[in-house]
């Protein structure tokens, strides 16, 4: 079992595979934790690597444009490891970094105790190949289904859009890149239709990460059309409404999370990888996803516990355990499996 120090090396050499002499910006807010952050500087240099340490606040949600003099550094480094709280992966000036060959590691919000799980104690082949499985299955599919025992029932297309692996790894440039053990696309959207629950974590607005309470939401062609529940719902209704934009309503993505070192812990950057999550991003989507929509003023990822999910009928999921015969053994090595030390 490593440390923090032995999961920022893990991190600075597996997953960045950093090269002598790439500039590497490593950078925090007031959500950061310090002691992760001088981890990854301290094993940046220990690799060869020149590391620039940057602390910045910002004064508003995710998606809130940077400074200049940040959004300058962005562009001008080979790699960006991002551990502030209030992300920039979806600012102008990040897609700027992108254009630039920048390439960049998403770990918002990480604390030395889910590095160590989540990065340092977990076997990247095993990661890879249920990661690899699962991409080419869903990828495949013509039609998913998803349920939960908390109310959802939903049903779209994927279409020919592409399935992105989040292994952590990060090497190619002009690549945005998170913390491994998610897959994510963009569905068609006029084909997203149903009830979605969610009742592990919702994130951005604060109070609901974890959420306390389930959110019910119904989705039309891609977009929410009403949010129902208790004091969550409300909160949630007015964290969109606020915005006063109708770009907050689409539908972004769809995820499935196994990280085995992942779970529910208020952290989205966690929840959202927790082994056999569903995930659903609403607003702002990314290039990347190449779906119908655009970026909106800010972001939101809920998290639905417990799916079961059928791809064209036949069982990928039950109750959050993934059944079918090509994923339950590696499910099994990705949960026993740990890295050498």
């Amino acid at each position: 079992m490593v440390d923090v120090q032995g999961a920022a090396t893990v991190l600075v050499r597996d997953l960045l595979q950093l090269k002598k002499g790439e500039t590497v910006l490593v950078y925090g807010d007031p959500g950061a934790d310090a002691g992760v952050v001088r981890a990854t500087v301290d094993a940046v240099e220990a690799r060869g690597g020149v590391p620039l340490e940057v602390w910045y606040r910002i004064k508003g949600p995710p998606g809130t444009e940077p400074p200049a003099p940040m959004a300058e550094a962005m562009r001008k480094a080979d790699v960006l490891v991002e551990f502030a709280r209030t992300y920039l992966i979806t600012t102008r000036a990040f897609q700027r970094a992108m254009d630039g060959g920048t390439r960049h590691l998403c770990l918002t919000g990480m604390d030395g105790d889910m590095m160590t799980r989540c990065i340092g104690n977990v076997s990247l082949p095993a990661l890879k190949r249920f990661g690899v499985t699962l991409q080419r299955m869903t990828a495949r599919a013509q039609e998913i289904r998803v349920t939960s025992p908390g109310g959802t029932d939903l049903t779209f297309q994927v279409g020919k859009r592409p399935i992105i692996l989040d292994t952590g790894e990060c090497v190619i440039p002009g690549r945005d890149c998170y913390l491994g053990g998610q897959i994510s696309w963009a569905a068609v959207e006029r084909t997203i239709e149903g009830s979605l629950v969610l009742d592990g974590t919702v994130w951005p607005p604060d109070p609901l990460a974890p959420l306390r309470e389930p959110v019910r939401l119904e989705l039309s062609k891609g977009r929410i059309v009403s949010i129902g529940g208790g004091e969550a719902a409300k909160i949630l209704r007015d964290w969109i409404e606020h915005f006063r934009d109708r770009k907050m309503y689409n539908v972004a993505h769809f995820c499935f999370g196994f990280n085995p070192g992942a779970s529910i812990s208020g952290k989205i950057l966690e929840d959202e990888r927790a082994f056999g999550v569903f995930v659903t991003g609403f607003g702002s989507q990314m290039a990347s996803f190449k779906g119908g929509f655009t970026l909106a003023k800010s972001h939101i990822d809920g998290v639905t516990m417990k799916p079961s999910v059928r791809f064209d009928g036949e069982a990928l999921e039950k109750d959050g355990s993934f059944v079918h015969p090509k994923l339950a053994p590696l499910q099994e090595r990705l949960r026993t499996e740990h890295p050498e030390t």
